[in-house]
């Protein structure tokens, strides 16, 4: 699907247009084979490069060819679970291309209301788009955040599918990271002017989007290292609850093997002492308790519980 948009000084309001003119944004989300072909021909864009804008595991990055600046970043979305997609921003001379598989909300948020953009404006719409990417990470992640916080809080209590979601946020997590760190090189690259012209409060932006990136990734970074202590507290949890459990099953089995012996000795078929005395079965069951009794004080007092 192709939607062609314009947002300029003389026309604030943002509307759809037809055809493509200058200063037009143009909105493709999950093309065919037969759209990218078209819009390859008509703009004169790298056919290779818009198919890997549609490929799920295409890595950010930034290149240029035959005038257009070619930019893949990455941006979290949810499907079953967070994961990051890849989205395709295109500078021309005179238009922005943004291409995506997803039906994203990330470019539907400069189509709904009044936003603090034009169309005409090129790079600051660019840095917007960027801004928008780096938001979502924010938002996402702080959701994220917050449950691993609450399951630290509930170590005690963690469940299976608690684990399970642990796990599932761990791997959202090294996607984050991995989407960020070549995101923020992008930004920082557009930041020298190699590619792109950039003008006083657009240097500014870029500067804020660098920093506000780079604490993103440093939060995903402590997510990882909170799931791993709770993942190792957790462990240690278990090993020790075993543990006690083992050390008691082992005490609880010496201190029965006294009985079970003397019950053995006094149960086989031969003469034995107290054999006719009518009081055989208190001294035996005496002596049991004693021993037993015994036995449990040097172990309380060994403290080996």
């Amino acid at each position: 699907m192709i939607n062609i948009y314009k947002k300029t000084l003389k026309s604030p309001q943002i509307r759809e247009v037809k055809e493509i003119e200058p200063g037009t944004w143009i909105r493709v989300i999950d093309p065919s084979k037969d759209e990218l072909s078209l819009l390859s021909k008509k703009m004169k864009l790298d056919l290779s490069i818009l198919e890997d804008g549609l490929d799920e595991n295409e890595i950010s990055r930034l290149e240029k060819e035959d005038g257009a600046l070619y930019m893949i970043i990455r941006f979290p979305t949810r499907k079953n679970f967070i994961m990051t997609v890849p989205i395709l921003v295109i500078i021309t001379d005179e238009n922005i291309v943004t291409i995506c598989k997803e039906k994203e909300q990330l470019t539907k948020y400069f189509i709904e209301g009044d936003k603090d953009f034009l169309t005409t404006k090129k790079t600051y719409f660019v840095l917007k788009i960027v801004s928008e990417i780096f938001k979502s990470y924010d938002t996402y992640l702080n959701r994220i955040l917050k449950d691993i916080k609450l399951k630290k809080i509930q170590i005690d209590n963690l469940k299976n599918r608690d684990i399970l979601f642990l796990v599932q946020e761990e791997e959202t997590l090294n996607d984050f990271i991995s989407s960020l760190v070549p995101a923020i090189n992008i930004t920082e690259k557009i930041l020298r002017g190699k590619y792109i012209n950039i003008y006083d409060r657009d240097e500014d932006i870029i500067e804020d989007l660098v920093l506000d990136s780079k604490q993103t990734l440093e939060l995903s970074r402590n997510g990882l290292k909170s799931i791993k202590n709770i993942r190792e507290a957790y462990s240690t949890i278990l090993t020790n609850d075993l543990n006690r459990v083992m050390k008691i099953l082992t005490i609880t089995t010496i201190i029965l093997t006294v009985p079970t012996i003397i019950s053995s000795i006094f149960g086989m078929n031969i003469p034995l002492p107290l054999a006719n005395n009518p009081m055989a079965f208190f001294y035996i069951m005496s002596l049991t308790i004693v021993l037993s009794i015994i036995l449990l004080v040097i172990i309380i007092k060994r403290r080996w519980v």
